[in-house]
């Protein structure tokens, strides 16, 4: 039994008379209220809704819509049992009359056997009631309620003709993909996955994740980034691929069941063009988790209301998401200690807070380019689980980055010297290296023929890179870096 769980029965035990219930899920709370109902040996249950009034046994109650009457009718008939109230927060915001009922039902059913609850997603309580209510959040559903639900699913997949191609740990991917959910979210999403599909295979998981992008469409500061990118896509950085894969598992049950605390996060800071983003996305791919992005400039603009209550609320949907990535790119310029006094200092104190006490299944990507505005409290142990230092890459790196783009965009890489391409391009950044492969493509493209060797050759002569117009600053990173960051490459070439 859960946390909440637990709470409510302990509290009808004692005989506390009034519960409120914070949740979206009407259905769920009373399906498990009905349970502890049966448990206690309560034998009424009422429920009380705006349109029906007050139902037994699925009989409407007469004249016991309005809630006053309602609340009337339950302190006159003195019924043992519980007392279940959908509609009713509106009423009591505004009515001092309900407020009243309500204080009077708290000394006439405390330590009796019954209690009043009032569901509602609205965390509103009046101050008068401040020392009666007992307040209870009730949260998403659990990994085995989520399982539960899913083997239900299959079954009935498997009843109606579908082929299921799912190995366990898939299976596992498909539960934490819905986690995070309502039941009834969790319900429409695998109904969407699966709707019109003859096999039931690990890639519908998409779907599963793209469920999720609609509930953060409601926040304009959060983007959802689908799954483009693989780690083979990404060259080099062995030292922070090897750290991700020892994580792959780090949010299933066996990991909890091991003893392991879930990954808080990483801040990946160096060099710019070096694959600091490109870490971040294929984090996502690596884990089978959906990816969203936290646009510190919009949380800024006052689009979407004041910076700091943009940002407490977005990051209070992806603890409703979770578990989930969430990747907040540049987070220099939106969370430093340079910005002097106001919203950013404010916003500054609740991400460390947060980051140090959230309990959502979230791992947080950072990435930073200058990491002097960065302040010293989010570097600490115990909001990032590693710094990682990202550097120009190596030869080697040069050279797998080289093979990787050239046969991305369709081109035979023996007909490349890789090798001498990646000697040539010493002090080049990943990115710098794909846009000469771009326009040498377009020089090839515009005289109808495959892209050659040679073309490359002209593009290194006519581009600039980083590491010479910006020579200074990259000495001053690497500088930093040394004493305060784990280098992300197993190798070093300066």
């Amino acid at each position: 039994m859960s946390e909440a769980l637990n709470y409510i029965k302990n509290s009808v035990s004692v005989g506390q008379p009034i519960i409120q219930i914070i949740s979206y899920e009407e259905k769920r709370v009373e399906s498990h209220l009905k349970t502890i109902a049966e448990q206690l040996s309560r034998p009424n249950i009422l429920y009380w809704d705006i349109t029906n009034g007050l139902t037994k046994d699925s009989q409407m109650i007469p004249d016991t819509k309005e809630p006053s009457k309602a609340l009337d009718y339950i302190l006159k008939a003195n019924l043992p049992g519980f007392f279940i109230f959908r509609d009713i927060i509106p009423f009591v915001k505004t009515s001092p009359e309900i407020v009243r009922k309500f204080r009077d039902a708290y000394r006439k059913f405390k330590n009796s056997k019954s209690t009043i609850f009032l569901i509602s997603p609205d965390e509103y309580f009046p101050v008068e009631l401040k020392k009666e209510i007992d307040i209870v959040y009730f949260g998403l559903p659990v990994y085995d309620e989520l399982k539960d639900l899913f083997d239900r699913f299959l079954y009935s997949m498997q009843k109606s003709g579908r082929i299921v191609e799912l190995t366990e740990d898939e299976k596992k991917h498909f539960i934490i993909g819905v986690q995070g959910l309502t039941l009834d979210e969790a319900y429409k999403a695998f109904m969407k996955a699966f709707q019109g599909q003859k096999r039931i295979e690990a890639s519908l998981l998409e779907f599963i994740h793209l469920e999720k992008k609609q509930l953060i469409m409601k926040e304009s500061v959060l983007e959802f980034y689908p799954q483009r990118f693989t780690i083979e896509d990404l060259g080099g950085l062995d030292n922070l691929k090897d750290w991700l894969r020892k994580r792959q598992k780090a949010f299933s049950q066996e990991a909890k069941a091991y003893g392991l605390e879930r990954p808080r996060g990483f801040l990946a800071m160096g060099i710019s063009g070096c694959g600091k983003s490109l870490s971040a996305k294929i984090t996502a791919s690596l884990w089978n988790l959906p990816l969203f992005r936290l646009d510190m400039n919009l949380v800024y603009s006052g689009m979407a209301g004041s910076p700091e209550l943009v940002f407490s609320r977005a990051l209070k949907t992806m603890d409703s998401v979770a578990p989930a990535i969430l990747w907040i790119d540049e987070i220099e310029s939106g969370i430093s200690d340079k910005q002097g006094e106001g919203a950013s200092s404010r916003i500054l104190g609740y991400f460390l807070t947060w980051m140090q006490e959230h309990t959502s299944e979230l791992f947080v990507t950072a990435t930073a380019n200058r990491i002097d505005l960065l302040p010293a409290e989010l570097m600490r142990r115990g909001r990032f689980d590693q710094i990682f230092f990202i550097d120009l890459p190596t030869r080697t790196e040069r050279e797998e980055i080289f093979s990787i783009h050239l046969s991305n965009k369709g081109n035979d890489t023996s007909r490349f010297n890789v090798p001498q391409l990646a000697q040539i391009t010493k002090g080049w950044s990943g990115s710098e290296i794909e846009q000469v492969i771009i326009s040498a493509m377009y020089e090839a493209f515009n005289q109808n023929r495959k892209l050659a060797e040679d073309d490359l050759f002209v593009m290194f002569g006519s581009s600039v890179p980083l590491s010479t117009t910006m020579e200074e600053q990259i000495k001053r990173i690497r500088s930093w870096a040394h004493d305060r960051a784990v280098r992300a490459s197993k190798e070093r070439e300066y």
